[in-house]
């Protein structure tokens, strides 16, 4: 596998690899009989030339429509070289006509993360993967939908639904109906915009239910390096679960948390759990805050 490759993970779906030196998303394919659905734009022309390069070389159609799963940079800044009718939730679409009026400058990002309405990560990636920005053209999507469309793809059904969740509140996923496959974007992340990195269990759990319910072999995130079985998702699952349910239990001791932790996962904690019990603390932080005011 390397970033250039597609995979090809069932009889209609490929998948091109995240990359994270600048940001990459993983971007999806679903080949049918009569259309092919790109998942996310990527985060760059260059990135979604990738792509079209990739499917090329494996004599695949050209795509006829995209999927944005959600607003942010890394999954929208490759719309204008994808000269296809692109879907989007009403969120994503609302939000992704605002993107494409503002300034993207140097000047510009350093002003927005100054004032609190971009992050240093996303302004410092975009720098990397898009050195000189004068000609950037962000492309609002064609098509909105409220909450779930149908494609028909010939012989493969894609069902994409808006789901919600932490990191993007308009996030949506896709459903590959045949072959039994979810690309989930970004929605099982935490939130990066309010603070520190944050989960809720209000917003998570529901969502983790609604994603095991669906029929699935495998799940594609994002941010991931290789597609998730069913198995793996639902480890994934239990893992957030758990320390979410935790950290509900104790409130902000966080002491208490972590000490109480490895009896409740029955292993002993590596730093990525103690970051999902961080994530979950300063969720909470935030829910009392909201409570209050």
């Amino acid at each position: 596998m390397t970033f250039l490759q597609l995979n090809q993970i069932a009889p209609h779906v490929y998948w091109l690899a995240p990359d994270d030196a600048a940001d990459r998303p993983l971007l999806g394919l679903i080949a049918g009989t009569r259309g092919t659905l790109v998942v996310d734009a990527g985060n760059s022309p260059a990135h979604a030339q990738v792509l079209f390069d990739a499917l090329a070389q494996r004599n695949l159609p050209v795509p006829t429509f995209a999927l944005l799963t959600h607003w942010h940079w890394d999954h929208v800044f490759g719309t204008a070289a994808l000269p296809i009718p692109t879907f989007a939730s009403d969120e994503t679409a609302r939000i992704v006509t605002q993107m494409a009026q503002l300034d993207w400058s140097d000047a510009a990002l350093d002003q927005r993360v100054a004032d609190g309405v971009e992050i240093a990560f996303c302004r410092d990636m975009i720098k990397a993967e898009l050195p000189d920005r004068t000609h950037l053209t962000i492309r609002p999507p064609e098509i909105a939908f409220t909450s779930q469309i149908t494609l028909d793809l010939g012989d493969v059904t894609c069902q994409i639904v808006h789901v919600g969740g932490d990191h993007a509140l308009d996030s949506s996923i896709v459903y590959v109906y045949e072959d039994r496959i979810v690309f989930l974007g970004d929605c099982i992340y935490d939130d990066l915009y309010h603070g520190p990195r944050r989960l809720t269990t209000t917003h998570l759990f529901p969502l983790l239910d609604r994603l095991s319910a669906y029929d699935a072999a495998y799940y594609l995130a994002a941010h991931h390096p290789a597609p998730l079985t069913r198995a793996a998702f639902r480890g994934e699952a239990a893992l957030l679960t758990s320390i979410g349910r935790t950290v509900d239990l104790h409130g902000q001791n966080r002491d208490a948390v972590l000490a109480v932790l490895p009896a409740v996962l029955r292993a002993a904690l590596t730093e990525d759990d103690i970051a999902i019990a961080d994530a979950f603390l300063a969720g909470q932080r935030l829910t009392i805050v909201e409570s209050v005011l």
